[in-house]
Parts: C-alpha cells; structure tokens; sequence
C-alpha cells in the first residue's frame, strides 16, 4: 500500500471513530439525564469533568512524540516502546493519586470523593492508550485506533445502558466506564507484540530519563490546546450567563465536528511528514505544501457551506429558542480554515524536532485568547467570545508563519497567491448557489452544494493533474 493510500484510509477511519462517538453517546447521555434525574447526572459528570483534567498529566505528551521518534527511528520501536510503558505506568499512577487528593480536599460530597477515587483507576490506563497509540502512530496503522475506538464506544455504552436499565446508580456506571477503558492498552499491547515489538523490557534508565524531559514539552503543548480552546467557555459563563453559554455551545459544537477531518488527517498525516523530514527534505516540503492545498480545498467550502446555512442548521438541530446562536456560527464556523493551517504548521515544527517553538507559539497564542475574551465578552457577551475565537487562530497562523517559511518551507509566492485565487473562485460559485436555492431542504443543498464546489474547483484548476491522479487511485484502489 502506497503512501497515499494508508494516508487515505487512516484518515477515514478516524474520522469515522471520531464523528461516531458523540453519536454512540448520545443516547447514553440522554438516558443517564432521564432515568438518574439531575443529581445523578451531575455526579456523573463531575466525576468525569476530573478525570478529563488529570487524563493529559497522565498522558505527559508521549503520544506525539513516540509518534515522530518512531516513524524516524522503527528500529528502535523496542527501546522506546519499554520506557513509555514505563513512563504511562508511573505517570498514570501518580495522576490517580493526585486526583483522589484533590477531590478530597475540593469536595465535600462522600459520593463524588468516593466515585472520583474509583474512577481515578482508569488513569493508568489513559497514559498507556497514549503511549502505545504513539508507537501504532509511528508504523501509520493508525486505522487500528479508529477501529478501536469504536468498539470501546460501543461497549462501553452498551454496558452502561444494560447497568441503568436494571436499575443500578452512578457507581455502578464508573465501574463501567473504568474496566472499558482497560480494553484498548489490551488490544493495543496484544497488536504491538504480535507485529511490532515487545512493550515490556529492562528498565534504561538513562533513556527514561531523557524520553521524560523530552515528553515534557509535548506535555506542556497539550495543556496550552486545551486551556486555549476551553477558556472561552468558562469565561463566558464567569462575566455573562448562563444562557449565553448554551447560544456559543450550540454553534461551537458545529466548529468542533469540523474540526474532526481536519484532526483525523493531520494525526494520519504526522508519522508521514517525521518520516519525509528524516529521509528526504523535498518530500518533506511538498509534503507540507500539499497538505495545506488540501486542506484549504476542504475547509473553505464548509465554511461557507455552514455561515450561509447557519439559521436553517442551528433551527433544525436546537429549535427557534436557540436562533441567537445562527449569528454565533456565521461567523465561528470560519476559524476552521486558519485552523486546518495552523494543524500543518504545528505538526511540521514537530516533526523536525521544533517543538519548542511550536510551544513558544502555543503559549503566546493561548495568553492573547484570554485576554481577548477578557476584553471582548464583558461588552459583547457571546459575539465577543465568537470574535475572540476567530482573532486568536488567525493570530496563531501568524505566529507560526515567520518560523515556518524561515525554517522549514520555501514560500512560493506566485504559487500560492494563484491557489488562493483559484479557491475563493470556486467558493464564490457555491457560496451563490447555496445562497439563491438556501430556503430548500437542508439535507439536498448540502450534498449539491459541496457537488457544485468540486465542480468548480476543477474547472477553475484547483486541483492539480497530481492531485487528480493520486485521486484517481485512491478512488481505483477502494473500489
């Protein structure tokens, strides 16, 4: 199988494992809110909201290093595979114990200390999916993670109904929630030993030490991401209301389902691009170059697909009560083209080893999110946080930009300013289309629409011949 081609497939199927779970979930989350009334739900979620917190110290950012380290090095997949076992374990141990002492000196619930404690049991194996997830990431077998997502979902939520259903409360559903965590490291261990290397090994520690002061950074990069893109929320809800947390959720979920491809290709992408860096700095180039057209041919026609049909989205999936919320997504939804950008960027100063920059940047762009929505959202309430969000990724592109194309990627100006050209084009065509025939049904303009953009986008030569043929195969190849 071709570069291309595992690159395709990859994608897909985390995609596929990425839009499945909230779906898989959904209806366990309705049920929970149902039948164990609004106390249970919110023990439920408290417990949780703490072990989504302590799951990143526990991944300590192995993921995307053995990632990178692997897919240079797959020689050494035996050494690096021993001490991140080691790492996760010790890590996962010491963020279990962490927690519990939080949740006792926080909360003065016997309950929720007593079910946090329990839950906290998972964390070991959240640092071990991590690392050995890095090491399926190095070998591009990334499409066994999706597949195992998707089964942990599936049982996981099976169970959990089977546990409500007959009548069994919150602890009983931790309990769940615990033992299917353990069942991807299982797999995940079962899957390397059988075709890559074995995990377990003596202890080097030297090595150890050196993957941990490395993993540091990562880790670092990891709570930078997530404190960047949840402040907004907790801030909102801090300076306004409630209410106007529920109208920026409603068409922030829609940016957060499409950021899902642009993840899954990027994640597929990486071990790609570590390998190219190492082997062959041309490859590694087009590599980035075709990745960011690829994006942009993507990500552009979804957001105007979904600013101009805002209104007819939000009213179909909320109702009128939430119609605030359309002006909200007209104008989020468009932080998903800086973002694919910001995505191959990220993972370019990655993979050749400039993690540090790419943490400077992070940490910059997180420090002026917060500030913005400190400014904007006492005036403007959720418009200001919507504002705040699109200014801070077109800020973080910019920040990357001069390290990017100083150290890493020629910028061909007549090359991209010509693509940029070629792609507002097409999109001008659809954004047309979409606005003269939006008071049809949803569910046929969307599919025309996006029809009529790659219409377009060939006509226009927005897709090269290489790109038409490396198409044309994947296309042969799965049919």
């Amino acid at each position: 199988m071709s570069t291309a081609q595992r690159l395709f497939k990859n994608t897909v199927i985390l995609t596929l494992a990425n839009a499945l779970q909230p779906v898989i979930s959904f209806y366990l989350i309705v049920t929970i809110s149902r039948v164990l009334k609004v106390e249970g739900f919110g023990e439920y979620n408290t417990i949780l909201k703490y072990v989504a917190i302590f799951q990143i110290i526990a991944a300590f950012g192995l993921r995307n290093l053995l990632a990178r380290e692997i897919a240079q090095n797959k020689e050494e997949a035996h050494r690096y595979l021993a001490a991140s076992s080691n790492i996760a374990i010790a890590f996962g141990i010491a963020s279990a114990v962490l927690m519990s002492l939080l949740v006792i000196l926080i909360s003065d619930d016997p309950f929720v200390i007593r079910g946090t404690i329990y839950a906290s049991l998972s964390l070991v194996a959240a640092a071990l999916t991590e690392a050995y997830e890095g090491v399926i990431s190095g070998f591009e077998k990334l499409s066994h993670i999706g597949y195992a997502s998707i089964l942990e979902n599936i049982v996981r939520v099976g169970l959990s109904l089977a546990v409500i259903y007959n009548g069994y409360g919150v602890m009983a559903l931790i309990g769940v929630y615990v033992m299917t965590r353990y069942l991807k490291p299982v797999y995940y261990f079962y899957y390397i030993n059988k075709y890559f290397a074995r995990p377990l090994g003596a202890i080097q520690w030297p090595f150890i030490k050196a993957l941990t002061r490395q993993a540091s950074t990562f880790a670092l990069i990891t709570v930078c991401v997530i404190i960047y893109w949840n402040v907004d929320g907790i801030m909102l809800e801090a300076m306004r209301s409630k209410e106007e947390v529920g109208y920026y959720s409603a068409a922030y979920r829609f940016l957060l389902l499409s950021l899902v491809l642009v993840d899954s290709f990027v994640n597929s992408l990486f071990p790609v691009m570590s390998n190219f860096f190492k082997l062959s700095g041309a490859s590694f180039e087009m590599a980035c170059r075709k990745s960011l057209r690829m994006l942009g041919m993507v990500t552009l026609p979804v957001a105007v697909a979904l600013s101009l049909l805002a209104e007819k989205i939000i009213v179909l999936f909320y109702g009128a009560a939430y119609l605030p919320a359309v002006q909200v997504l007209q104008i989020l939804i468009w932080a998903l083209v800086p973002y694919g950008i910001s995505q191959i960027f990220a993972y370019a100063l990655v993979a050749s080893n400039n993690q540090k920059i790419d943490l400077l940047v992070n940490a910059v762009s997180m420090v002026l999110n917060i500030l913005l929505n400190f400014m904007l959202i006492p005036r403007f309430g959720f418009m200001g946080a919507t504002v705040a969000t699109l200014i801070s990724i077109i800020i973080y592109v910019a920040l990357q930009i001069p390290f990017v194309f100083r150290k890493l990627i020629t910028l061909e100006y007549k090359a991209l300013i010509g693509s940029l050209i070629r792609m507002a084009l097409a999109a001008l065509v659809m954004g047309i289309f979409v606005f003269l025939l939006r008071h049809i049904n949803l569910l046929a303009v969307l599919p025309l629409s996006f029809l009529i953009y790659a219409v377009s986008a060939y006509a226009f030569g927005v897709v090269s011949a290489s790109d038409q043929a490396i198409i044309f195969r994947l296309i042969k190849k799965t049919t």
